[in-house]
């Protein structure tokens, strides 16, 4: 069981390191990701009609990779429907520049999703969860945040 685990973390951890293709995911598959990661990691959960979401996401991208290098990982989570999925969601991506991971999550039910990633998330977004597995750091916040926020939450997790 360990060694089907661990072959299922290994290849989406290549599926997602190929940031220009979008990946569908199961919520189980996202809380093992998540779950398992080495390196600290910044979940960010939007859709494409979000403009909130689609606002803190630049932000999220520079910071990550000019102030903190390969230390982060970035994953944008989308909550778009069906029907944008692939192609609407990648073409949204790829004209605003979002160059880092991108999964689809392709469970609707926020009654599944949202406990596996936090007990007090609603479901609204933007909702950013930060996990530093080392230090054994959890954060989610459901709500948007300013570029100062994010730097100020990023400093705390890796602390």
């Amino acid at each position: 069981m360990k060694k089907i685990c661990l072959s299922v973390f290994c290849v989406l951890v290549c599926l997602l390191s190929f940031s220009q293709t979008l990946k569908k995911m199961t919520a189980a598959e996202l809380n093992s990701l998540i779950v398992q990661s080495e390196k600290p990691m910044v979940v960010s959960f939007w859709a494409t009609w979000c403009s909130s979401c689609v606002e803190e996401i630049p932000y999220f991208i520079s910071t990550i990779k000019e102030k903190y290098g390969g230390q982060v990982d970035l994953l944008l989570v989308s909550l778009d429907i069906k029907s944008y999925y692939p192609q609407r969601i990648e073409t949204f991506a790829a004209k605003r520049n979002f160059n880092t991971s991108i999964a689809w999550l392709s469970e609707s039910n926020a009654d599944v999703f949202c406990p596996l990633i936090d007990s007090t998330w609603s479901g609204a977004i933007p909702s950013t969860l930060m996990v530093n597995n080392r230090k054994q750091y959890r954060k989610f916040y459901e709500t948007g945040m300013t570029e100062r926020q994010f730097v100020n939450n990023l400093d705390l997790m890796l602390k």
